[in-house]
């Protein structure tokens, strides 16, 4: 219920950091949301509040890292000063948000060097840039230049997988995650949380809400045991990706019709993440629903004093067709918000 999403991030900053490792498509760090505006779910931390953070820096801005470094030592055939330029251009267009001079750039690095770097690249840009189809005619391409790398392949079959998220082809998408991770297993790799909590989020846009859960669960625990998350001494990734996978296990929960095991998964998350106000809307409608009219309005005003505040929570749209809640949870804040 995303990934970052905005899908971005683990920090305010959306730049494509040349000096990250290559990530592997089984176990490694991304920040979640399934797109920039239409696609993602909000993350319940502050960073994953803010449109600009969340789950593309796990499926995407990895790959950005990965082109930059991989493209340098690679004999050209423009002149390196022209190749470098041009990455200059992609880099601080993606840093701006100019997804469309990025996109630019990318092409015609992707023809000054044919391969799967710069295509996947291309792909990458093009679902910052909302150009959903274009993303997954790049992501077909680049899978055919994976030859053997399962890790390739996963990485790739995820990306496309968020492109037909923001296509709303939910079942192409489903595929994909399944075949990401069928790969990741095939390749002794372990599960990517990642990748898990965005197919639960599939899963729960077909109706399958028991399997969505069941990917939550095992996202955020596989978040909380992951030891390779780290920034240097901060494990703030690794801990947004734990909220953010048990927030979407607790809307599941109230969607299966568990209200007080979502609720007490809530009030946890609100003492981990006080200042996500997805979190804390969610548990005003529960509060609502049971009857604790009281602390349904302290929640809700402590969601409106956040950073991000609320008002994208009185707009149901956004809450269901963007911050994709399950329908009863949609259904409990339309009626706590029908008596403010």
């Amino acid at each position: 219920m995303r990934a970052s999403t905005s899908r971005t991030d683990v920090s305010t900053r959306r730049a494509v950091n040349v000096r990250r490792p290559r990530r592997r498509a089984a176990a490694t760090a991304r920040a979640e949301d399934v797109r920039k505006d239409d696609v993602r779910r909000s993350e319940p931390s502050r960073a994953a509040d803010a449109p600009s953070t969340s789950r593309r820096a796990a499926l995407r801005v990895g790959t950005l890292a990965v082109v930059a470094l991989s493209a340098r030592g690679r004999a050209r055939a423009a002149s390196d000063a022209d190749a470098e330029a041009l990455r200059r251009i992609l880099l601080e267009s993606f840093d701006a948000q100019d997804f469309g001079r990025a996109l630019e750039a990318a092409a015609r690095l992707r023809t000054l060097e044919p391969g799967l770097e710069w295509t996947e690249a291309v792909a990458t840009i093009s679902i910052d840039a909302k150009k959903f189809k274009d993303a997954v005619e790049a992501y077909d391409e680049a899978l055919t230049m994976c030859g053997d790398d399962a890790g390739a392949k996963a990485r790739v079959v995820a990306g496309r997988a968020l492109a037909y998220e923001g296509l709303y082809d939910f079942s192409s998408a489903l595929r994909d995650y399944d075949e990401a991770l069928r790969l990741c297993e095939e390749s002794g790799f372990a599960p990517d949380p990642y990748v898990l909590n965005s197919r639960g989020n599939a899963r729960g846009s077909l109706g399958d809400w028991a399997g969505a859960r069941d990917d939550f669960a095992l996202a955020a625990e596989l978040f909380q045991a992951a030891k390779g998350f780290r920034n240097g001494m901060s494990t703030t990734q690794r801990l947004d990706g734990a909220i953010y996978a048990t927030s979407n296990m607790a809307l599941a929960d109230a969607q299966l019709g568990d209200e007080a095991k979502a609720l007490k998964l809530l009030e946890g998350l609100v003492r981990r993440a006080p200042n996500s106000a997805d979190v804390r809307a969610a548990a005003a409608a529960l509060y609502y629903s049971a009857g604790r009219f009281e602390d349904a309005e302290d929640a809700w005003e402590r969601a409106c004093s956040r950073e991000s505040g609320c008002a994208k929570y009185r707009d149901i749209d956004y809450v269901r067709r963007i911050r994709r809640w399950p329908p009863v949870m949609i259904e409990k804040l339309q009626s706590f918000l029908a008596v403010g």
